[in-house]
């Protein structure tokens, strides 16, 4: 604050002298000199008021400004605002930020504006809270409006932060898709301040490419367009620690799990230096979108293994009877043919009782696979304990007993584990809808049946009920 004020005392030479008297009570009498050196010593007070006053006229024109307000526009003395208006001072930003509106609405109704919030005319992203009320003249006639306002940019920043935190948290609480979090974690960031650029990334544990949000895509450093369009997890990653190693206003946060993988990052490119609390919240932030996409990702592994064995992926039990169900319903009422194949691997226990049950659970997974790479879209495959699948086959092109013999075949390729040589093979039973049962308890009667005669007739071979 410069503690130079200028002189805008209306008292000069002209002025009455020392011996006339100016009365504010009857009793009181004051000198020339001493109502000047309140009148200084009033001034140099309101000049040392961090905060913005100012008075104007009936048209908008400034009667007084304080040193606050002078420094803030870039002036240096009071004469260069004295009789001007804010749209000569800011152009169509006063406009827009209806001064004028709510200043004349003021002087017409006499009703005070209190509280008014607003985005300061210049200084960035800056916001001041506005008071204006009716200036009056000493016979109580409306002549102007004297304004005051308070620089509330810090508090505006943390409402921010906390509604985003807030959001964030919600985000968590419902549990949305890992790809819309992503994107709304990009958004929020970019609306806490302004000149703020994000991208936020999650990388794939399955190898798939990296699923990325850039909103302002176009405003972030090349070299990190060119990452995110890539593809590359690595290059993606190498290019964000880089730019936060050396470019003094970007920054990078790990989006970690609760064991302490990387998941993804987020990347903020600013325009100019964070402080210590924005930096604070996106560290924070990213913490949360790490517990938010482990809770995701649990919820989907408690409701996938709903409906699915635990060891090898394949559907469940009771997943295929309702499935099934559904589909009987279908296949009635089209006159279509289904197949139910039960299916036992030969000589399970002797696997398990001689390599252990580690080759047994991986030779389940082959097997499995196997399975599941030729029903792939005309059928389904379940697990419904020990060694034995099902097999539920929609009428195709190809014959039903050659897509059960493939499925044979296929199982008795030798898998390679822990280096032991493994000789498999595995019964089939098959039981037709509606010429073998017309239910689901039926036809898995059935095809059981048929799959314990394929094993009595030598194992390794297939049968129909």
């Amino acid at each position: 604050m410069n503690d130079t004020t200028t002189d805008t005392s209306p008292l000069d030479e002209n002025s009455p002298k020392n011996g006339d008297v100016w009365r504010t009570d009857p009793q009181t009498p004051y000198s020339f000199t001493e109502l000047k050196e309140r009148y200084l010593w009033l001034e140099a007070m309101v000049n040392h008021i961090p905060d913005f006053i100012y008075a104007k006229d009936r048209t908008g024109r400034f009667l007084y400004a304080n040193q606050a307000i002078l420094e803030n526009n870039g002036l240096s003395c009071i004469d260069d605002i004295i009789g001007r208006t804010d749209f000569e001072l800011h152009g169509e930003a006063a406009e827009n930020a209806r001064i004028d509106e709510i200043e004349q609405r003021v002087i017409e109704t006499g009703e005070p504006d209190l509280g008014f919030e607003e985005r300061a005319l210049i200084g960035g992203d800056r916001w001041l809270m506005m008071s204006r009320v009716p200036l009056r003249d000493s016979n109580g006639a409306i002549i102007g409006v004297v304004g005051t306002s308070r620089d509330i940019s810090a508090r505006k920043a943390s409402e921010r932060l906390m509604l985003a935190q807030n959001r964030i948290l919600k985000l968590i609480v419902d549990s949305i898709d890992i790809t819309v979090l992503m994107r709304e974690l990009a958004i929020l960031i970019e609306g806490l301040a302004d000149g703020i650029s994000c991208a936020t990334v999650i990388f794939s544990a399955d190898n798939h490419p990296p699923f990325w949000e850039a909103p302002s895509l176009c405003r972030l450093p090349k070299r990190l367009s060119e990452a995110l369009s890539s593809a590359s997890a690595d290059l993606i990653c190498e290019t964000m620690f880089d730019l936060a190693a050396h470019l003094d206003n970007f920054y990078c946060f790990e989006i970690s799990s609760a064991d302490g993988q990387n998941q993804g990052l987020v990347g903020v490119s600013a325009q100019n230096n964070l402080n210590k609390s924005l930096i604070e919240f996106l560290a924070g932030a990213s913490h949360m979108a790490g517990i938010a996409i482990d809770r995701r990702q649990a919820e989907e592994r408690i409701r996938f293994l709903i409906d699915h064995d635990h060891l090898t992926g394949v559907m469940n039990r009771s997943a295929i009877e309702a499935r099934l169900s559904e589909l009987l319903a279908s296949a009635t009422s089209t006159a279509q043919t289904l197949a139910v194949g039960f299916i036992d691997i030969d000589n399970f226990k002797q696997i398990n009782d001689t390599l252990g049950h580690a080759a047994g659970d991986e030779l389940l997974k082959a097997t499995a696979g196997r399975i599941s790479e030729i029903v792939a879209q005309s059928g389904m495959v379940a697990r419904i304990g020990g060694d034995e699948f099902i097999v539920v086959l929609r009428e195709s092109n190809e014959r039903f007993e050659e897509v059960f013999e493939r499925i044979r075949r296929a199982v008795a390729v030798t898998p390679a584990i822990e280096n032991a040589g493994l000789r498999t093979h595995c019964s089939i039973g098959i039981a037709y809808f509606p010429d073998h049962g017309k239910t689901t308890g039926d036809l898995f009667k059935a095809a059981d049946l048929a799959m314990y005669r394929a094993k009595q007739s030598g194992r390794n071979t297939v049968r129909v009920f």
